[in-house]
């Protein structure tokens, strides 16, 4: 009777991958990866995406809204007349005081709370719906008018050296994009005269000859 052979358990040959079949993982493991960068999102809640061109400016791609744009006629700028804050801890107070969500398209931080420089987009601009921010009889710059917040109180102190490169940035960008004339970007205290928003540290004057600056430097 012949006695089968036991070969020891370290002498198995182990059988190679095909190289196809090592791409076909190296492959499937980048796409995981990129599938969970996909959901990475800021502290605002929107991804870090890849910077668009603009008109005749470059502009991160969360700045583009989701919907279908409205008739903007307006920028109106504000100050926070807060020391701190964020587009997160303003919806708070917003909401508190009886309005749906933040009432601004944007805030700017100033790097007391959150860093310095930063351009947060409210939902308001993404969903292209009217602004809470500047209240007049006829209702034109809420309805019309793109409402950006800077954090500070500019009574007191100046926006810092990044705000001020971000919003002329901003602003050129939104008035070149939807067609608002330099003379139409405004402080809040313009709407109504019944607030000296945004401060007398924040000058509109200056704003609108950086922006013009800023479009002919940038032109395609």
């Amino acid at each position: 009777m012949s006695r089968r052979k036991h070969k020891p358990p370290g002498n198995k040959r182990k059988r190679r991958a095909s190289p196809a079949r090592s791409w076909f993982f190296i492959a499937l493991s980048s796409a995981i990866l990129i599938g969970c960068g996909a959901v990475v999102t800021t502290h605002w809640g929107f991804r870090p995406l890849p910077e668009i061109t603009g008109t005749n400016i470059v502009v991160p791609s969360h700045w583009r809204p989701e919907e279908t744009a409205r008739t903007w006629k307006w920028i109106v700028i504000h100050h926070s007349a807060s020391e701190s804050g964020g587009a997160a801890v303003f919806d708070t107070w917003h909401r508190k005081r009886g309005f749906d969500e933040l009432g601004y398209h944007f805030v700017i931080d100033n790097g007391e709370g959150m860093p310095d420089g930063d351009v947060e987009v409210g939902s308001r601009w993404l969903k292209q719906k009217q602004g809470a921010h500047a209240k007049s009889a006829d209702g034109q710059y809420n309805e019309h008018g793109i409402g950006i917040c800077l954090v500070g109180n500019f009574e007191k102190d100046e926006p810092t050296a990044k705000q001020w490169q971000m919003l002329v940035k901003l602003v050129a960008y939104l008035s070149s994009e939807y067609g608002v004339p330099s003379d139409r970007i405004i402080g809040h205290r313009d709407v109504n005269g019944k607030t000296l928003c945004p401060g007398k540290n924040l000058s509109v004057e200056k704003l609108r000859e950086d922006v013009k600056t800023y479009l002919r430097e940038n032109r395609k």
